[in-house]
């Protein structure tokens, strides 16, 4: 068993019978786990329990894009949101959410990510702040070829989060308006901009 307190984690996903394979595992790592089929029961939690992490999973959702409005809009969000299993149509990405992952997948993702914003003390090579898509990119491409690991986040404020617990050697962040403020709002000494869909030479340079 693990000898360290790891933090709280809650879990939202509307199959309850899923939620048990979550608690096994999580708790085996020293996470506290809570988790409902129920929206309403998982804000009362939040606001009553300092979450950690939040981690929701979109899949067999009726209507996911007003699921997540409904739920930003009804809590003030201190915590990475971690959203599993978006839709590949008619959806609309929430500016809040810190990551989104597709499971069984991403698992090994998910892992990394709960233990960075919770106990933190990683040393990734990159942190890149990217918008979300569900399609790979030049950017993406080339990282995923690379020998650099690296810690994906989509929103400034999780950024953040991030770099108070962890180490990365370089910060790279997409060029676009959405982000042209995080240079100057996140605390790295070694932070870059990079176009995402034509970039191999600058991020071999930036790398190297």
């Amino acid at each position: 068993m693990p000898s360290s307190y790891q933090g709280n984690i809650f879990f939202y996903d509307n199959r309850r019978h899923f939620l048990p394979a979550f608690f096994d595992i999580y708790d085996n790592r020293a996470f506290k786990t809570f988790g409902t089929d129920n929206m309403y029961q998982l804000l009362l939690y939040a606001r009553e329990i300092k979450p950690d992490v939040v981690v929701i999973n979109l899949q067999n959702q009726k209507n996911p894009t007003a699921m997540l409005e409904n739920f930003f809009s009804k809590t003030t969000v201190h915590f990475p949101v971690i959203v599993l299993n978006p839709p590949t149509e008619d959806f609309t990405a929430h500016p809040e959410v810190t990551r989104y992952l597709n499971m069984p997948a991403d698992f090994p993702l998910l892992t990394d990510m709960l233990e960075s914003f919770t106990h933190g003390n990683k040393a990734h090579h990159i942190m890149l702040l990217d918008s979300y898509s569900p399609h790979e990119d030049a950017l993406h491409t080339r990282l995923n070829r690379s020998r650099y690991d690296y810690f994906e986040v989509h929103n400034a404020d999780s950024a953040a989060l991030y770099l108070q617990k962890n180490q990365p050697d370089t910060v790279l962040i997409e060029y676009s308006p959405e982000f042209i403020a995080a240079r100057h709002t996140l605390n790295h000494p070694r932070i870059f901009y990079v176009d995402r869909h034509d970039n191999s030479a600058e991020i071999e340079k930036i790398l190297s």
